[in-house]
């Protein structure tokens, strides 16, 4: 569809008689050729006269100053062949489209930014969030949550104990039952302890250990070693777990949703401390935030040998306590079990927040009980993320679901999601989430913020993981190659920070603030980072660059991280290296320049409408590309008429809605957690995370985010579905939701610019004929619409495809809206046809 100012051009300059030439010569030309009258003539005569050098080629290598691909004017070629002789300004309007769509493919603006500003992105971090179903295999898992663990993991820090375990209302009955279990402790040793203290005798005596002292009390602690625990896509066992003792066991089996307290036991004393435990540990916390998806924190417990230390992961990573033998300190083991038992549902970690009654949960919002679904629409299985829990809501006097309930640990430095939806709703923005209130959560009169979870405690450096993290076989060789991929976290530019497994050691003590009292040394400046510079194509090779040799003796002993000296080093060299581009480069926060300890987050209640369900609960064709084309549409007005960027567009962030009034968009977009004003400035926030397998080639690559980037995730998202989802009906013996071939592994597995050169790859046109060969049977129809947004997303420029932002969005956005609008009419088309 023409721009206006693109008709007030065609009204200006009619065709007329300037074509006739032109038609004389296609004609004769397709004549002398041979080729008879069909719908494919142009490209075929086209392509024919092109590779014999003749005429009509020598006419179009005229045009061809900026080396076209001469297929993607075929088009054009088609509009001017079919232009009635008797009525030559007849399909102008046609024809004027197809010149500036060639123009636009031949000699694109250079992309500018999505701000008027030249602003810096916060950095990207991977998570565990990527994989799911079967491909949660434990290697794959375990090398995503290290990554997502990297920089973020704090021993020994002080005060611990007496946090979480002293001063509290249960400390006198934990002493009591010290007291009682006295008799259990002769010597100087917990009587009855094994030597060895090999799994099977160590879980033996605990559990007699438990029966004798904690038999009256309201939890159980369970071991699970030899059996999978419900619930787990990933089929993990739990050594230890803390559950209420009234939960229905049956035929032995424990649920993930009732884990309250993690553990883990293992026979050697040097083990504590290794990579592979600590990824053991956190595996195990990852499950219980999947399957108990409002749940803040998770505590836990190692023993080994019979060295205890205690853990917390929440939604900034995790710590433990100082380790200490429960032989020399006997009190403090049993005051810990016996707490964890005693302890109330908020003090474990529960979100108290949300209340439940013989109705089931609810939550009291503006004086409004709302009712939520039993099951969440939305949630994010990992560990250090935003950890976002979307319901269905609805009033205690209704029966139609109307709101969204969402629940979300945002940084404490980003503008908060609630704010952004009123100043859309303000704005006049259609097609996205409709605020109704947002507050931020306090439990026990506290404010629910992991800076309040980690009060009153030290936090040191973050922990340097060793490198004999290599348990996907054993082999020197594969702790290499692992060790080369956890290097990959951001190869970003502008500061970007090179995430290793952990900072460089130093003395540095940090308060529960998260402030940093000492400066990190600038460490060896050998190894740099070097810029993509937005040239509006895809980069080649990834932006990290090492001597020969470099990157194997890093990862070979520990992995340091590349920090910037002084904010004013930082702010300088991103100007250096910025100021005169018009895309801006993916640096890192000028904040994080002067790193804090840990990052503070915030955990929020937003209350929007209406409600929805979830992408892949589409109820028909139809309807997925009506929500997908309303969403679009959304993400639009949000930009123009909001002035606001998301930034964040996923399979999650979609909705369908439920029972939309008439001319009401069917699909929404939500999720405004990493939007952006786009007069802002940066947020300051350290990172953030994405869906790996969603996230646009340029964005992957390090460059600043544009409207561009997340029309380009639509595009991912629609093609996603269509290979993972759509064959339920179908008759076929294949569960759903899982894909047929790992032709989309290359999505989300690897670095960042692994994932960004494989896309590059699948988006050529012979490529992505092999993507879209995987599309479920219900969306085999949908091949030729993959194709279009394929061509409108990725033209043609220099000889390869464009990946980057043209100055004019109506381009992009009309062109992908318009593929989706026409796909949903040859539907309609295609069921009158069958009726």
């Amino acid at each position: 569809m023409a721009t206006n100012s693109e008709l007030d051009k065609i009204r200006c300059n009619p065709i007329n008689e300037g074509l006739g030439a032109f038609c004389h010569l296609f004609e004769s030309t397709r004549s002398e050729l041979g080729v008879a009258s069909a719908s494919s003539t142009a490209q075929i005569v086209f392509s024919t006269a092109i590779a014999a050098a003749g005429d009509l080629g020598i006419l179009y290598g005229r045009v061809d100053s900026n080396q076209l691909d001469l297929a993607s004017a075929i088009p054009l070629v088609e509009q001017v062949v079919k232009n009635e002789p008797d009525a030559p300004t007849s399909n102008d309007v046609d024809i004027w489209q197809a010149v500036f769509e060639l123009v636009a493919r031949t000699n694109p603006a250079t992309p500018p930014t999505a701000c008027e500003k030249i602003l810096s992105d916060t950095p990207l971090r991977s998570s565990s969030a990527s994989q799911r179903g079967i491909e949660q295999t434990h290697n794959e898992v375990d090398q995503r949550i290290l990554e997502e663990l990297t920089g973020r993991v704090h021993y020994d820090v002080g005060g611990f104990y007496e946090r979480y375990f002293e001063g509290k209302a249960w400390t006198n009955n934990g002493r009591d039952i010290y007291e009682e279990s006295r008799a259990q402790y002769t010597e100087g040793r917990w009587s009855g302890w094994p030597q060895p203290p090999t799994q099977s005798r160590f879980f033996e005596w605990f559990m007699k250990f438990q029966d004798t002292v904690f038999s009256r009390l309201r939890r159980r602690y369970y071991t699970s070693a030899n059996k999978v625990l419900r619930g787990s896509e990933a089929d993990r066992k739990l050594n230890i777990f803390l559950t209420p003792a009234d939960v229905a066991l049956p035929d032995g089996e424990h649920d993930w949703s009732n884990v309250l307290v993690i553990g883990e036991h293992k026979q050697n004393p040097d083990e504590d401390g290794s990579a592979k435990t600590l990824v053991q540990l956190a595996g195990y916390a990852r499950e219980v935030f999947g399957s108990q998806p409002e749940r803040r924190f998770v505590p836990g417990f190692t023993i080994y040998g019979s060295l205890m230390r205690l853990w917390v992961f929440d939604r900034s990573g995790p710590y433990n306590s100082e380790k200490f033998d429960i032989h020399k300190e006997p009190e403090r083991f049993v005051k810990v079990l016996a707490g964890y038992v005693t302890m109330s549902d908020a003090e474990l970690g529960l979100n108290t927040f949300i209340k439940r009654d013989d109705n089931g949960k609810y939550i009291v919002t503006r004086d409004v009980r709302i009712s939520l679904e039993d099951k969440p629409i939305a949630s994010t299985k990992a560990i250090v993320c935003r950890g976002t829990t979307c319901y269905r809501g609805r009033r205690s006097d209704s029966t139609e679901w109307e709101y969204v309930v969402k629940f979300a640990w945002p940084s404490d430095k980003r503008q908060r999601e609630g704010e952004l939806l009123k100043l859309a709703k303000e704005r006049g923005v259609t097609g996205i989430a409709v605020w109704f209130n947002h507050e931020q959560i306090t439990i026990d009169g506290g404010p629910d913020t992991i800076s309040h979870f980690r009060r009153d405690m030290k936090f040191r450096t973050p922990r340097k993981l060793s490198s004999k993290a290599s348990w996907v076989d054993g082999s020197a060789e594969s702790s290499r190659a692992y060790s080369k991929t956890s290097l990959g976290g951001r190869s970003g530019s502008g500061g970007t920070h090179l995430m290793g497994l952990g900072l460089g050691a130093s003395s540095a003590t940090t308060s529960s603030s998260g402030q940093k009292r000492k400066r990190d040394k600038r460490l060896d400046g050998d190894i740099r980072l070097k810029r993509s510079k937005s040239d509006g194509s895809h980069a080649n090779g990834t932006n990290v660059r090492f001597k020969e040799g470099e990157l194997d003796a890093i990862g070979a002993h520990s992995f340091q991280e590349t920090v910037i000296d002084s904010l004013a080093d930082c702010r300088n060299e991103w100007r250096r290296d910025n100021v005169d581009s018009i895309q801006g480069a993916g640096a890192d926060s000028l904040t994080d320049c002067e790193s804090e300890t840990y990052g503070n987050r915030v955990h929020y209640c937003l209350v929007t409408s209406p409600a929805g369900r979830p992408l892949h609960e589409y109820q028909s064709v139809r309807e997925l590309l009506e929500a997908l084309r309303d969403a679009i549409r959304g993400h639009r007005s949000l930009l123009e008429d909001g002035k606001i960027l998301h930034r964040d567009v996923s399979e999650n962030n979609i909705i369908i809605t439920e029972l939309p009034a008439e001319g009401a968009p069917k699909g929404r977009l939500i999720d405004l957690d990493l939007a952006k004003e786009l007069d802002s400035m940066p947020s300051g926030a350290r990172h953030r995370t994405g869906t790996m397998q969603f996230m646009a080639i340029e964005v992957l690559e390090g460059k600043g985010h544009t409207y561009r980037h997340d029309l380009e995730s639509f595009f991912y998202v629609f093609v996603w579905t269509c290979i993972r989802y759509g064959y339920k009906g179908t008759g076929k013996q294949k569960p759903i939701k899982v894909p047929k071939t790992n032709i989309l592994r290359g999505w989300y597995t690897g670095i960042y610019t692994e994932i960004a050169r494989n896309k590059v790859g699948d988006m050529g046109k012979n490529r992505f004929e092999n993507i879209i060969v995987e599309f479920a049977p219900k969306f085999e129809n949908l091949k030729p619409l993959a194709r279009e947004l394929r061509s409108t997303l990725f033209p043609i420029r220099d000889g390869d495809i464009f990946t980057g932002t043209f100055h004019d969005r109506d381009i992009m956005y009309d062109g992908v809206i318009d593929a989706f609008s026409r796909a949903i009419d040859r539907l309609g088309e295609e069921e009158q046809t069958i009726a």
